[in-house]
């Protein structure tokens, strides 16, 4: 991937994602898929301080899987391909949320392996993205989960 591939994230304030992303400075981006739609409401529609997220994920036949690569966690199946991401300076203060702006160290393409950052990894077309979420009504025009009842 040349030149070197850079991407931003946005963490929500006082969540476990945050937390977590904050103390290492590195983590792992999945780009969803369509078939993700449904996961969507547990990943960022509940705290991981009240939700087990991999459990739910299983009960809507979502299991997550291990990744065969040392260095990932346990993922999502079917996503379009895994960024490994590492933080470049400060995160910046945005109000509720926190951006940090990150390198792409590697990425994984499932049934691929690792495409090292320098390679020229083609990702699968067909990312989930908010038009279809808020079709499926899964989020409001303002881009926040509609929680069931």
């Amino acid at each position: 991937m040349r030149p070197d591939r850079v991407w931003s994230i946005s963490l929500y304030k006082g969540t476990v994602s945050h937390e977590n992303f904050s103390k290492t400075g590195s983590g792992i981006l999945q780009l969803l898929a369509p078939c993700h739609a449904e996961a969507v409401r547990i990943l960022g529609g509940s705290s991981s301080r009240d939700t087990d997220k991999r459990v739910e994920c299983e009960k809507i036949g979502m299991s997550w899987i291990n990744s065969g690569i040392s260095d990932f966690p346990e993922v999502l199946p079917d996503c379009v391909y895994y960024l490994k991401l590492k933080q470049l300076g400060e995160m910046i203060d945005c109000g509720s949320h926190d951006v940090a702006i990150c390198g792409v160290e590697s990425m994984l393409v499932q049934d691929d392996g690792v495409v090292p950052v320098g390679n020229e990894g083609k990702p699968r077309d067909g990312h989930l993205n908010t038009g279809l979420l808020r079709e499926k009504g899964i989020i409001n025009e303002q881009g926040r989960v509609e929680i069931l009842d």
